[in-house]
């Protein structure tokens, strides 16, 4: 069996003023991308400002150095992350060793052999967005609003404490802060928000010389997950650098940790000075502030654009956002632009037509940054912190 090892996180150690300790199974490489690891980070903070201990467990050392930047605990397992049973006689031993008593669990490696093998020992909540099976767990979490469409809780109804629609969206701080801000509303969970992380403003800074600079521009952020599996960023670029209508955009460009087309990009940026790229980017929403159209693949960014109102397009580019499409092309939320791994040059002109459109519709733009606002309040990973502390 392999050797697991430990970073024990950085600042004060809280161990003993902590109530609780809860695990955080969750992994990220070029295949799952950041998304899953991104929005258990959120929760983990919001379950430290509840006085609970957090410790995430990995397959491998792909996110360390994120886990390590946000000052979380975790314990490398050395094991296969696509092969998660076989991994749990080790997790076990490092539950009982750590003290975790309850175990958060987000991946669509799972079996319900392997909960099984787990349960005896911890509290398990699984962040379930496909449905796929039904799981012996003692939570379950999906916060997207196509919840409705499966059966959740006439299947887990008195098996299972269930944390459905978009109230439980776990939107990092500063998407939180941001809301607040353009609404004027307090929150709507009945306890106080975590103190907001006030980091550098140099990005911020640099964006709005250049907006001053390029007075009558429009700027389009765009994002395609982290590992751009498709090239979409790259097709989108080219496309749009053929299109006159778009010739007064500035874009910027949100380059991901695990994307395989660093180089292909950075050779657009180059040539084109309207083509600016990030790397690493520490506050997303500081970003987003300074674009005023979006154009993103499906996932948990969608909501955070909602909490930005930020009129978008969006596209598919994995199964497990097929069925956002549905509610966010819905109501004039976003402009849906296809999945892009079934006709990618089909998805690359409706992007490209779709942009146009927000850009000359003033009216229509407005009525989408309405509908926005109304998605989610920001709330949701302290929400989901106070159920778990609860559980």
């Amino acid at each position: 069996m392999s050797m697991a090892w430990r970073f024990t996180g950085c600042g004060r150690d809280l161990t003993n003023r902590m109530e609780q300790v809860i695990g955080i199974r969750v992994d990220a490489n070029s295949t799952v991308a950041m998304g899953h690891i991104m929005r258990c980070i959120t929760i983990a903070k919001q379950m430290k400002y509840l006085r609970q201990k957090t410790i995430f467990f990995t397959a491998d050392s792909y996110a360390h150095d994120l886990l390590e930047a946000a000052g979380m605990e975790y314990v490398c397992l050395n094991t296969a992350w696509n092969r998660m049973e076989d991994e749990t006689q080790q997790l076990r031993e490092e539950l009982e060793k750590t003290g975790c008593r309850k175990l958060l669990v987000d991946s669509y490696q799972v079996t319900r052999a392997y909960f099984d093998k787990l349960r005896d020992i911890c509290k398990i909540i699984y962040i379930d967005d496909c449905f796929e099976d039904v799981y012996p767990v003692d939570m379950v979490i999906n916060y997207n609003a196509y919840h409705v469409r499966f059966p959740y809780k006439e299947t887990y109804e008195g098996r299972a404490k269930l944390l459905l629609g978009t109230a439980y969206v776990p939107l990092r701080e500063e998407f939180q802060r941001a809301y607040l801000q353009k609404t004027g509303m307090e929150p709507k969970a009945e306890v106080s928000l975590c103190p907001f992380d006030f980091e550098t403003k140099k990005v911020l800074h640099i964006l709005k010389q250049r907006r001053d600079e390029q007075k009558g521009r429009v700027n389009v952020l765009l994002s395609s997950g982290g590992g751009d599996t498709y090239d979409a960023l790259s097709g989108i670029l080219q496309s749009a650098a053929e299109e006159p209508a778009l010739s007064w955009a500035v874009f910027h460009v949100v380059v991901g940790k695990f994307n395989q087309n660093r180089e292909k990009l950075q050779a657009l940026a180059e040539k084109n000075p309207a083509i600016r790229l990030y790397h690493n980017v520490s506050n997303m929403a500081e970003l987003m502030e300074e674009c005023d159209l979006a154009v993103s693949a499906a996932g948990t960014v969608l909501f955070e654009l909602c909490a930005m109102q930020i009129p978008a397009v969006f596209f598919v580019c994995a199964d497990n956002q097929l069925y956002d499409s549905e509610f966010f092309a819905d109501e004039e939320r976003m402009l849906f632009a296809g999945d892009i791994r079934q006709d990618r040059e089909e998805c690359l002109k409706r992007i490209n037509r779709n942009l146009k459109i927000l850009l000359q519709d003033k009216a229509l733009r407005k009525r989408m940054k309405e509908a926005l606002c109304q998605v989610t309040d920001g709330q949701g990973a302290l929400r989901i912190a106070e159920e778990i502390w609860k559980l």
